[in-house]
């Protein structure tokens, strides 16, 4: 997808709204991968809703732990459910 993230909305059941400089929008649902190692910090509630846009990433940080994803790889993920 092009262009960088302009905004990124938590949503309930690990869901995220991706919206992007070039007003496309992607609703990406992070619920099964929660269990997975490698988004498992993301599972604590408290965690998943600090998630913030930084450049073609997804950021999520609880002041102690940070996550960062791309949107290249949210996107994956979305298309593989």
């Amino acid at each position: 997808m092009e262009g960088l993230l302009q905004e990124v909305m938590p949503l309930p059941d690990y869901r995220l709204v991706l919206r992007f400089q070039n007003e496309s929008i992607a609703i990406v649902n992070l619920a099964r991968r929660v269990r997975t190692i490698r988004f498992a910090r993301l599972a604590s509630s408290e965690m998943f809703v600090t998630a913030r846009a930084a450049g073609d990433h997804v950021v999520w940080s609880d002041g102690k732990n940070t996550v960062s994803i791309s949107c290249d790889e949210l996107l994956d993920a979305m298309m593989m459910d």
